[in-house]
């Protein structure tokens, strides 16, 4: 997923530096690393069948950063592990998030 610049917006697709401004965006890549970490491990759990696991997974995705994809995940994992209260909440978090 680009990374954009929070200097100049630019969209980068290659770590460390900005295309445009050269700011050193390694932290950033380190934050959709640890993301990208957490939604691969959310699918070896659900794929197991632990759909609490997967669900906690993909709640520390959301925490890294907020996307419509991760809150339908997460919803789904949720319902899947019969969590009703929490999916119904995970779902509100996506119509609020405009998704």
């Amino acid at each position: 997923m680009p990374v954009p610049c929070p200097c100049c917006k630019a969209s980068n697709d290659a770590p460390p530096a900005c295309r445009r401004c050269k700011a050193d965006l390694s932290l950033l890549w380190a934050v959709e690393a640890d993301r990208d970490a957490a939604i691969d491990a959310a699918r070896m759990f659900a794929g197991e069948g632990r759909f609490a696991e997967a669900a906690a997974e993909l709640g520390q995705a959301a925490q890294l950063r907020r996307s419509p994809d991760v809150l339908r995940l997460r919803a789904a994992a949720l319902l899947l592990a019969r969590d009703f209260p929490g999916a119904a909440a995970a779902y509100h978090e996506l119509g609020q998030q405009g998704a």
